[in-house]
């Protein structure tokens, strides 16, 4: 017989985790979906290792996978809420909707299966596009492990304070980057590098560039300078043969999300590919809920998921206590 719970998280990032968390603590019967070794190394939150800009974390050392080890230990010594909470190291792999609510395929190393779910709560978030260089996204790799490369200002544009900045990008919002990191930390001349992408820059955008003194580069990045286990990221040299000196760097190239699931049930997704959700974050298809990284028109953000992530999680539970309290009410009425 096929398993049945009554919410279904997949992921378990910051989003992910609180869905699940607020799902157990509401009594519902729910299961979390934490991925396989591939999708986790996929997921942002492995390769968050501090994170700065959130009380309290600042002394824990890679904080999203450390909460959510410590949220499931916590629950597990609790007996009657971890009756209610199921965790299951696994990749869903399908999600299909059903009359009641969906069918989920996940698999593992160790297993495949299937259950079902009346509510999915999809934390699955997104990546950053890494830029290549000479082909490949290996040499920036160690130098965004030690944030000489950085991705996101809201969490670590102060880390730029006294470096030599650049950002990587061919669009409008790196340079847009550029100029708030100059009013804000100080920074001059920051260079933009298109890494031989083509540039959309717009004219008022250009005009802005100047004005900082922003020099925009457009060929494409052939090495990375400096050593990452050493001084670490010292500049780049461009296919042009002119090198630009810089140890720090804004990557603004934009996301891959990771929204495979929501387009096997044709959820609504932006151009970008985040999804369309409603003020209780659920999604075009009923019953189907997304919070964190890839909801659409949101910050990607520890405070936000996990504010979105409670929302859902208790809408879904009301939608539930409202079944069960009219069952309860038409057993009442019949006696």
């Amino acid at each position: 017989m096929t398993e049945h719970f009554d919410l279904a998280v997949i992921g378990s990032g910051g989003a992910g985790t609180m869905a699940f968390l607020r799902g157990v603590l509401n009594r519902d019967r729910c299961v979390l979906f934490s991925g396989d070794a591939t999708t986790k190394r996929k997921g942002r939150a492995m390769w968050v290792v501090e994170v700065d800009n959130v009380p309290g974390m600042h002394d824990l050392k890679r904080p999203i996978t450390s909460t959510t080890k410590s949220t499931l230990a916590w629950l597990e010594a609790h007996p009657e809420l971890a009756s209610h909470a199921s965790h299951k190291k696994a990749a869903v792999t399908t999600l299909e909707a059903i009359e009641g609510g969906f069918r989920l395929g996940y698999a593992s190393k160790q297993e495949t299966g299937s259950l079902t779910a009346s509510f999915v709560v999809n934390a699955t978030g997104i990546m950053d596009v890494q830029p290549e260089i000479a082909g490949s996204i290996k040499p920036i790799l160690p130098f965004a492990n030690r944030y000489d490369v950085l991705y996101c200002i809201r969490c670590d544009g102060h880390k730029t304070i006294g470096k030599r900045l650049s950002v990587i990008g061919a669009g409008n919002a790196a340079v847009h980057i550029a100029a708030m990191l100059c009013e804000r930390y100080g920074h001059e001349a920051v260079p933009i590098l298109t890494n031989g992408l083509e540039a959309s820059f717009s004219d008022s955008t250009l005009e802005l560039a100047a004005a900082y003194g922003m020099q925009i580069h457009q060929a494409p990045l052939v090495e990375v300078l400096g050593n990452a286990r050493k001084e670490g990221l010292q500049g780049y040299l461009l296919e042009d043969g002119s090198r630009v000196e810089t140890d720090c760097t804004i990557v603004s190239l934009g996301i891959v999300p990771y929204n495979q699931l929501l387009l096997q049930v044709g959820a609504a997704v932006d151009p970008k590919g985040r999804a369309q959700v409603s003020d209780q974050y659920e999604t075009s298809v009923p019953g189907l809920f997304v919070v964190g990284d890839l909801v659409s028109g949101h910050k990607m953000q520890i405070y936000t998921a996990w504010d979105e992530a409670v929302d859902a999680a208790d809408e879904i539970n009301l939608r539930l206590r409202m079944r069960l309290r009219e069952q309860r009410l038409q057993s009442y009425r019949a006696q």
